[in-house]
């Protein structure tokens, strides 16, 4: 573990959202996905990498009111929410998590981070001996 942070904050993009063959969403799933995105976080925070994780810091506020859980505005919110953070923040780059292929809002991110003009990294690629 290192005890010197490089410069800058990174955004880990993680998929979140879990749904069913109808189209509902799967609590459980998202729950697992909080569980795997802190522990990703947690290895690149070891590795010196400041780290800003949308799923792992607002997870929690999603989960306790039940109203948030399985609202699509509510989802919907979330994106404007991590928007708003990507803009405002001078983050060095993103770290895109496996599977972020199939995740609407991680794409929605990357999509950003492009236009911006920061770096993005992949965490199987740039950080496969964390996995």
């Amino acid at each position: 573990m290192t005890t010197q942070f490089k410069k800058g904050i990174w955004y880990l993009a993680h998929p979140y959202t879990c749904k069913d063959k109808y189209g509902e969403h799967i609590p459980g799933g998202e729950e697992a996905n909080y569980n795997l995105s802190n522990i990703r976080a947690a290895k690149l925070i070891e590795q010196g990498y400041l780290i800003y994780s949308p799923i792992s810091h607002s997870h929690p506020i999603h989960t306790a009111w039940p109203a948030f859980v399985s609202n699509n505005v509510i989802h919907n919110m979330w994106y404007e929410f991590d928007k708003q953070y990507i803009e405002q923040i001078p983050f060095v780059g993103i770290i895109l998590a496996p599977g972020w292929e199939d995740s609407e809002g991680c794409k929605k991110e990357k999509a950003l981070f492009e236009r911006l003009g920061r770096e993005i990294k992949f965490y199987e690629k740039d950080f496969h001996w964390l996995s």
